[in-house]
């Protein structure tokens, strides 16, 4: 945006006097094509319901809310590029006239053509559309040239092309008192009609000299108006009075801005023409092609020009100066009013003076050695003196202005204060120093260095460089002077209340009360930046120059810290936005800038202003979601959202931050500057965003609330939650299932092992009851029998048949008491050691801390193992002097059986073996492992055997032992 000065209330230049080009002009800001308006020439605006405003162009349609520009073109749904004129409706469409003989609206971001739209396709535009209105009943009529096309509210469509059985030439449209459509029809002379239920109904005859054209007639309830001639005749209806207006040279058309008044839009600019009191109050643009006036919520006037692109004045109640010499524009750097006299210092040591009651300014060149220099500050001394700070010295101004004369030259003055009648302090770019006013040497130097401002208060002084701050105690001048800040310092000034006020080059202001700071007020406070050019202290306020704009800061209870900050930008009619110099008397604020002196009357300017919110673009994964859609649910997938807002309030010019919260997500309040938010992965859930716009005057918009959800994923869902439970459950049955079968299996697996075990014990039974056992056993008792010996065969026989009945008892048993194989072991060695006439004699113990009768093993283990050390061992001895001993004991783990004998051993007797075959070889070892290695398959620890030869001392073998250990879990 730039600034342009371009309506004069009027000029001045008095030749031959010390009179400069002064023009008295309001301060615009100005929107072209480089801030993103379609084009500059511009036909038509309007303000939407929703608070934007439209803006009909040679190249494409503008939306503005204030900060951006949004374009339309062809390509999104225009039927030309050229727009000429708009209308909004009340349900908020907004009427698109093109150039070409068509038709369109917007309505909730998507432009409804005549391809698009099943109404507007009935139409048949044939002639230039001259106006579009509704009535009170909400009918929508399209004003031709040469028909009449009414869209009634419930969507049917009435034509008419003909009055009184002839074509006509339609003038122009608009609504009577009664909300009902009025039309003048161009004939010989002007009718007047009504439509009324899809007919024209004759009113009456306007005899004025033609012809008419439709720019130059306007209805409205309130007036109308129709060119006559050279001139402009009005029908006030209210008063039923008429009056006439010559006609603006180059006359457009005219636009209303309310009951009261209207512009007359001309080649040459537009007037203000005030209807009741039917005369021309103001004018604005002089030199542009004004094409229409619109008034904003804010009170701001917009121009829309041919060629110029649209203007903005803020208010009417601040008037821009701009000093000129030589087609050369001068900046102000110092204001200074002394009664009804205004003093204003520029660029080149012009100092400018107020004359005809500040309707215009005389110039004096103070000093006129140098091409540049600045009149930079000017102060009252007595009252007839007027003090000037410049880069060229220090100068005395008679009061009036019209003469000057040097006073000294110590360096560039950056700042005075008067401190009496008769003194002053003078900052200069080499020193600080007290000055008398009527001239002379210093009366006293407080700062000998580089500074650039300064104040006193009380018995302290304090000085401003480009370094720091430093407070000095005239008190005790051999005091060194303490910094109170660091960094560079623009201005200083004391408030009434005692607290020192520091403008600094980046900080903001620093506020100091003796000498201790007290507080920082920065952009983060309201300030408009922390680049602070200028402080003024009076009327109560704080006024603070940056290169952002002014600020006005107050003491307020509603105020946080008790500082309230009031803005004053271009959007509020200030010429420039870097602020040189500050003055206030009274009400009215003089304001200096780089494009001349701006004068605000604060009791007209300030006011809150209207705020609103509006959501402008939603977009999900990449895409456009419709604006029209609220409490909407996403899929899982499409949680990557967007959000575009802006708040609408044109006085801010952009200077608005939002607060918002996303309830569901975080109930905190956010704020943020940017208009947009993005949440790229929100989870599932139900949400509600809530936001509101605050603009630079502090009002709060409405708050706007958006709920919308996204949707779990399958899996979350309860039906699918169920459907999993069941799949679960099913799969945790089949689970089971198998598992059961798996065991069943293992315990098949088990019985048939079992089964097996049974048979080769059955096999280990048979074996070691084998016939040469047997056949030996009975020919022991023949040989009792033989020899009569009646007892012998009677115990032999007790022996065997117990054996027999323990064997077959046992057999059908998986485990047996350590007490029943102890028994059953003693049987079968008491029965052998008989067979073999005492060859051998044995022991079998058992740890007395086992309890026999608890423990248990599997039987017919042990017993192989002691037929063997009998068989092949003991009874190949010649002495007849064998031995067996079987130990059981426990090591807490096991139980440990161990087989002794002193038999020949395992070598010499399988020599025996080799030499003598027996006829019925015994497999009780071999069935005996066979079982043990069934028995480890089902067990976790399992049972272990160990066969080695007992050594003797002389290295021959001693017999064989067997160590059988059983699990004791088993």
């Amino acid at each position: 945006m730039s600034k342009r000065y371009l309506s004069f209330f009027f000029c001045c230049w008095l030749c031959g006097l010390p009179f400069g080009v002064l023009a008295q002009e309001y301060s615009y800001v100005d929107y072209t094509v480089k801030d993103g308006l379609a084009g500059s020439t511009v036909y038509g605006m309007a303000l939407d319901k929703e608070g934007f405003l439209w803006f009909a162009t040679e190249t494409g349609l503008s939306r503005f809310d204030g900060i951006h520009f949004r374009n339309f073109y062809m390509s999104d749904g225009l039927p030309d590029n050229e727009v000429l004129q708009l209308f909004v409706d009340s349900r908020n469409r907004v009427w698109i006239i093109p150039f070409k003989y068509s038709i369109c609206y917007y309505l909730n971001g998507k432009i409804h053509n005549q391809e698009n739209d099943a109404l507007l396709r009935k139409l048949t535009i044939r002639s230039e559309i001259v106006n579009i209105i509704e009535d009170a009943a909400g009918n929508i009529i399209i004003a031709e040239k040469k028909a009449i096309h009414l869209l009634s509210a419930d969507g049917t469509i009435t034509d008419i092309d003909e009055f009184g059985g002839k074509a006509f030439d339609l003038l122009q449209a608009g609504i009577n008192k009664e909300g009902k459509c009025r039309i003048f029809l161009q004939f010989v002379a002007v009718i007047e009609t009504r439509l009324d239920k899809g007919k024209l109904v004759y009113e009456g005859t306007i005899h004025i000299p033609g012809p008419n054209n439709s720019s130059s007639t306007y209805i409205s309830p309130q007036l109308r108006m129709i060119e006559s001639g050279d001139s402009l005749l009005f029908f006030d209806i209210r008063g039923d009075k008429r009056f006439t207006m010559r006609m603006p040279k180059g006359f457009i058309n005219i636009s209303r801005l309310n009951d009261s008044s209207l512009t007359l839009n001309a080649y040459s600019g537009a007037l203000l023409l005030d209807i009741r009191h039917r005369k021309i109050i103001d004018s604005f643009l002089s030199g542009q092609t004004v094409s229409g006036v619109l008034e904003d919520p804010d009170g701001g006037l917009w121009f829309s020009t041919l060629g110029g692109g649209i203007h903005r004045l803020a208010t009417r109640n601040a008037i821009h100066y701009s000093f000129r010499r030589d087609n050369t524009l001068f900046p102000v750097f110092s204001i200074l009013k002394v009664d009804s006299a205004l003093y204003v210092g520029t660029d080149r040591f012009y100092l400018w003076t107020s004359v005809n009651n500040g309707r215009t300014f005389r110039s004096h060149q103070i000093y006129n050695r140098f091409s540049r220099g600045r009149v930079i500050t000017i102060v009252q001394a007595g009252e007839k003196k007027i003090i000037a700070g410049t880069d060229g010295g220090t100068f005395s101004i008679e009061k009036g202005g019209e003469k000057s004369w040097l006073m000294w030259q110590r360096g560039a003055v950056k700042a005075m204060s008067v401190i009496s009648d008769t003194t002053f302090m003078e900052i200069t770019g080499i020193s600080a120093r007290i000055m008398r006013l009527t001239g002379g040497d210093p009366l006293d130097t407080l700062w000998p260095g580089r500074s650039t401002c300064g104040c006193l208060q009380n018995d302290s002084c304090y000085i401003g460089t480009l370094t720091g701050l430093y407070a000095l105690s005239l008190a005790k001048r051999s005091a060194r002077p303490e910094e109170l800040f660091r960094g560079g310092v623009s201005a200083v000034q004391a408030s009434p209340d005692g607290v020192i006020w520091a403008a600094t080059y980046g900080e903001g202001l620093v506020l100091y009360k003796n000498d201790r700071e007290v507080r920082r007020i920065t952009v983060e406070d309201g300030l408009t930046s922390n680049i602070c050019r200028y402080l003024f202290i009076g009327e109560g306020n704080v006024w603070v120059g940056t290169d952002k704009g002014l600020n006005k800061i107050t003491l307020s209870k509603d105020a946080v810290d008790g500082y309230k900050i009031i803005h004053f930008t271009s959007a509020d009619g200030l010429s420039s936005n870097i602020i040189n110099t500050v003055f206030v008397k009274g009400k009215k604020v003089y304001v200096g800038t780089p494009e001349g002196m701006t004068v605000l009357n604060e009791d007209k300017i300030v006011k809150s202003g209207e705020c609103l919110l509006r959501l402008t673009d939603i977009t999900i994964a990449g895409k456009d979601w419709p604006l029209d859609t609220a409490n909407f649910t996403l899929p899982h997938k499409e949680n990557d959202l967007q959000f575009e807002y802006v708040g609408i309030s044109y006085q801010s010019e952009g200077a608005i931050h939002y607060r918002y919260r996303l309830l569901g997500a975080d109930e905190r309040w956010k704020t943020t500057d940017q208009t947009f938010l993005h949440y790229p992965s929100l989870p599932p859930g139900q949400y509600v965003l809530e936001m509101v716009a605050i603009n630079k005057s502090g009002e709060t918009s409405n708050t706007l609330q958006l709920p919308f959800a996204i949707d779990k994923p399958l899996w979350e869902k309860n039906w699918m939650r169920a459907l999993f439970i069941l799949a679960a459950g099913g799969l945790i049955w089949l689970v089971f299932y198998q598992r059961v079968r798996a065991i069943r299996r293992k315990e098949a697996e088990k019985s048939a092992t079992a089964t097996r075990i049974a048979e080769l014990e059955q096999m280990a039974l048979r074996s070691q009851m084998n016939p040469h056992f047997i056949f030996n056993s009975l020919n022991s008792i023949q040989l009792f029998v033989m020899e009569k010996d009646v007892r012998g065969a009677n115990e032999y026989i007790t022996h065997f048949s117990r054996l027999i009945r323990q064997t077959l008892d046992i057999s059908a048993k998986a485990a047996i008491t350590l007490q029943e194989e102890t028994d059953y072991l003693s049987t079968y060695l008491e029965l052998e050691k008989r067979r073999f006439e005492y060859a051998f004699d044995y022991t079998l113990s058992v740890d007395a801390e086992l309890n026999k009768r608890e423990l248990s093993i599997p039987p017919m283990i042990l017993q192989p193992y002691v037929e063997n050390a009998i068989v092949h061992g003991i009874a190949h001895r010649i002495d007849k002097k064998g031995y067996i001993t079987i130990k059981i004991e426990s090591d807490f783990y096991y139980l440990i059986c161990t087989v002794e004998d002193n038999g020949v051993g395992r070598e010499v007797a399988a020599l025996y073996k080799s030499r003598n075959p027996i006829q019925y070889p015994s497999k009780g070892m071999q069935l005996t492992a066979k079982r043990i290695a069934i028995l480890n398959s089902t067990m976790k620890n399992p049972i272990s055997t160990v066969v080695e030869d007992i050594a003797e001392q002389d290295g021959e073998t001693g017999g064989t032992r067997v160590i059988v250990r059983f699990p004791l879990d088993l």
